[in-house]
């Protein structure tokens, strides 16, 4: 095994760990240990409660991983785990709904608003439990992001039926990267990026470095929309897919492919151009996160239309390889600007609900409260001090991975010692069981090693920039539909994402030509977006 191979490893496990830095102090911490024997509790009579929960493709998962092991015993439960593939998620719930039989706890569908409408029939509602005192942590941070309770409690009731994933941290999703190295060969600069012609020079230079394919995607269509169309003023991070989309300036709701119709066909034209010269790989709509990983380590990708504090291009942090951002630039005249994302996720990581039927609900409260402590979150995302991880506050982070594979524990043959595992091996890292993700963990300051304070602020310097590119603007509002109006809403953008989909898809394929754009905005008045709209700018007012 070579060093740069070691090396990858190292970084790929760091990606997956994080740490604790930024969460508030002062915590009512859950218990750690298992009942007492004098309470009338045994280790014979530990419950064992059923998870059913997403996860990462390609990292171990099993009801012995560590992760859960030491969770359970921390909160006296005993976790039986069932992990469908993280593709067929949606599809497992569906079954378990169609067949009643609910496992106690899950992971539910990847929306506001589905854990609303199941809530007073299925899950457990929190709010008693608040009042009781048990869920002292969760509480901390809905005081701190009211915004959540907003988003996540059911109109009708008001009542709150599922546990969100905090983000604590200030976060914009999109920053497209590229091989600097690599347009320097050309007489090219990244900085030298101001607008799309440019763009397209650098592409076509990168193209002559690396042969034909530079960039791809993952995750579908939305994603990619996602991605790509932030830079044009026509979409927002982690939002619907339906098209609308908050204007700051104008203080209402817009539906993008009409009101900004020339910016949308601007960011159409360009994709169109991109497959056409071979720069978009063929499957950028069905490739997997493997295989654009990949991709991106062997240099065929060498541009990156991704996440802001993704590091692919560079995993081993190889000297011979300069990756720089390329900022947003103007499109019709002014930078475009990109939402902050909001402090909670649940249109990705879901919503965690108790079932109502669990003869263990007491139970789950509390291990699930513990996820929300400091405690909770540093054993989630980190392990066990003195097993996965030391404590260090010479570091940026104050932490150091010298139990795990790491940069920290990679020798100078590039070889890591025999039987070391990585973090992950242990289940710890991932998103999907903290209840709250910290600053450190979202700005990666936790892979950098005594010394590295200056590249720890990779990501927050970024930040900085694009504030002051003016690229920034708040998280969109929080709209809490009631279920006819959910139920109203989801009419009509499944049949306008599927409309936007599809023909988009076909316009950058070439299947269809440009002279047709005309006709396909036109189409968006018989699919009700002038009722959507309304509807989002009525529910905007009442927030106000």
């Amino acid at each position: 095994m070579n060093k740069a191979t070691t090396r990858t490893a190292a970084a790929v496990m760091a990606i997956c760990m994080t740490i604790l830095a930024g969460c508030q102090s002062g915590e009512k911490a859950a218990s750690t240990a298992p009942a007492a024997a004098g309470d009338g509790k045994s280790a014979k009579e530990i419950p064992t409660v059923e998870i059913m929960t997403a996860w990462d493709p390609g990292l171990p998962i099993s009801s012995d991983l560590p992760v859960f092991v030491e969770w359970g015993k921390r909160t006296g439960i005993k976790f039986n785990v069932n992990s469908p593939p993280r593709d067929a998620f949606k599809e497992k719930i569906n079954i378990v709904l169609t067949s009643g039989q609910l496992p106690d706890m899950m992971k539910f569908f990847q929306d506001e608003t589905t854990q609303k409408e199941y809530g007073p029939q299925l899950f457990v509602a929190l709010d008693d439990y608040m009042k009781a005192g048990k869920l002292p942590n969760l509480e901390r941070w809905l005081k701190k992001y009211p915004e959540i309770e907003k988003a996540m409690r059911r109109p009708e009731d008001g009542k709150l039926y599922g546990f969100p994933l905090v983000q604590d941290f200030d976060f914009a999703t999109t920053l497209w990267q590229v091989r600097n190295d690599l347009l320097k060969k050309e007489g090219l600069d990244a900085s030298q990026i101001q607008s799309v012609d440019d763009l397209k020079k650098a592409m076509l230079a990168l193209k002559k470095q690396t042969g034909d394919y530079i960039t791809s995607s993952r995750l579908g269509f939305d994603y990619f929309a996602e991605r790509s169309q932030v830079y044009f003023g026509v979409n927002v991070n982690n939002g619907p897919n339906n098209g609308m989309m908050f204007d700051p300036e104008q203080k209402k709701f817009m539906f993008a492919p009409v009101d900004y119709k020339d910016r949308y066909k601007q960011w159409v034209e360009l994709m169109r151009w991109m497959y056409a010269e071979k720069l978009l790989h063929p499957n950028f709509l069905t490739m997997k996160d493997q295989e654009l990983f990949a991709g991106y380590a062997s240099d065929d990708f060498p541009l990156m239309l991704e996440q802001t504090a993704m590091k692919n291009l560079n995993m081993t942090d190889d000297p011979a390889k300069e990756v720089q951002p390329i900022y947003p630039f103007k499109i019709d005249g002014k930078i475009q600007s990109q939402n902050l994302d909001p402090h909670y996720n649940i249109h990705y990581r879901s919503p965690l609900v108790i079932n109502k039927k669990s003869k263990h609900i007491d139970e789950i409260i509390k291990a699930m409260d513990y996820t929300y402590s400091d405690a909770g979150i540093e054993l989630l995302m980190l392990g066990v001090e003195g097993e996965t991880f030391s404590k260090d506050p010479k570091t940026p982070s104050g932490y150091k991975f010298d139990k795990t594979q790491s940069a920290w524990t990679v020798g100078t043959d590039g070889k890591f010692p025999d039987g070391l595992k990585k973090g992950t091996d242990y289940g710890y890292g991932t998103w999907w069981l903290t209840g709250v993700i910290p600053a450190a963990a979202r700005y990666s300051t936790w892979s950098y090693k005594e010394g590295q304070e200056k590249e720890a602020q990779l990501v927050p310097d970024r930040m900085k920039k694009l504030k002051e590119l003016g690229a920034l603007r708040d998280p969109e509002p929080a709209l809490n539909w009631n279920k006819e109006e959910s139920s109203k809403i989801s009419e009509i953008s499944t049949a306008m994402k599927t409309y936007i989909s599809e023909n988009v898809t076909k316009f950058i394929l070439g299947q269809k030509p440009m002279t047709e754009w005309d006709a396909f905005t036109d189409g968006f008045k018989k699919l009700r977006y002038e009722e959507l709209t309304k509807m989002y700018n009525e529910k905007y007012k009442t927030l106000k």
